[in-house]
């Protein structure tokens, strides 16, 4: 399956110590957060937004986003709206794309929307986003739209042994 990253429109990125960015993938359906976000009205993009660079710039607010604690999920990452009594979600994972040049910064890679008016999360949600966190493809992808910057400063730690 063809996989790319699709950086959202309104953000700057590489200001920060992490970004956001969509999965984007035509041959699966499931693969729907940049379409869900692509049809929301222009102001329930900026709100998405403004949760998006809340979070790039370091903010904490359980309200907007969270992780997850849950062995198993601790990668998984969500960002959350509610509209009209419904809740909506835009799940993730997190990825540490540049090891060698900046392993400190992070992407959250959103895979997939979905609306529910339950409590708790949908297992099913974040195994899917499990399986594509892990696939070489999809990684491959990431790298692709976010690759290594030359001479970084855990390049030297890296290098080939000879």
């Amino acid at each position: 399956m063809p996989f790319s990253v699709h950086r959202i429109a309104g953000l700057k990125y590489g200001q920060d110590r992490q970004d956001v960015a969509f999965l984007e993938c035509s041959e699966d359906a499931d693969i729907n957060a940049k379409e869900a976000f692509d049809g929301l009205s222009e102001k329930r993009q900026l709100e998405m937004r403004n949760k998006f660079d809340y979070w790039k710039r370091g903010g904490h607010n359980d309200l907007y986003f969270h992780g997850f604690n849950e062995i198993g999920y601790r990668e998984c990452f969500v960002f959350k709206r509610k509209q009209a009594g419904t809740y909506y979600r835009f799940y993730g994972f997190l990825i540490h794309p540049l090891p060698l040049s900046d392993a400190r910064y992070r992407l959250c890679i959103l895979v997939s929307h979905a609306h529910k008016n339950q409590a708790n999360t949908d297992p099913n949600e974040l195994n899917f986003v499990n399986v594509m966190r892990v696939r070489v493809d999809v990684i491959t992808a990431v790298k692709k739209e976010f690759p290594e910057k030359p001479g970084g400063s855990n390049a030297t730690l890296h290098r080939s042994q000879r």
